[in-house]
């Protein structure tokens, strides 16, 4: 009966240490999913995510009104992965994002994931008036 307590005790051990292990922030440093070179700035970003952008996740950001972005979590946490913004080594492009102060990198990433629908929606307009218009005329 002891040994039998005792391997569920260490089992339940094992599994709260894993269970915090997998909730904490990265180390500071760490950055495994890192863009090469890591943009520092908020416009260099933009350039990056639209160059690299999927057609159909385009028409989806743009089907979808800025203030609604939040609903796209995953890119907002793809954002913060691949632009070291949780793991401390890219103060600099969250200065950027956030008017020159360091803000929580979600903060910094809403201002990227709006930047980046602006400049597609910018280019929607130039290129497809006639689209944008009709697209207005059913809101």
């Amino acid at each position: 009966m002891r040994s039998q307590l005792c391997i569920l005790f260490l089992l339940a051990a094992f599994a709260a240490t894993q269970a915090t292990a997998a909730d904490q922030p990265p180390k500071p440093g760490s950055c495994p999913h890192a863009l090469k070179p890591l943009p520092r700035n908020v416009a260099r970003v933009v350039d990056t995510i639209v160059k690299r952008i999927e057609p159909e996740f385009r028409d989806k950001l743009l089907e979808t009104k800025r203030e609604n972005l939040v609903q796209f979590q995953d890119w907002g946490t793809g954002i913060r992965d691949s632009l070291c913004l949780e793991a401390g080594n890219n103060d600099q492009l969250i200065r950027s994002a956030c008017n020159g102060a360091l803000c929580h990198p979600e903060t910094a990433s809403q201002v990227i994931m709006e930047a980046v629908w602006d400049r597609l929606d910018t280019v929607q307009r130039v290129l497809r008036p006639e689209q944008r218009l009709s697209a207005n005329r059913r809101e």
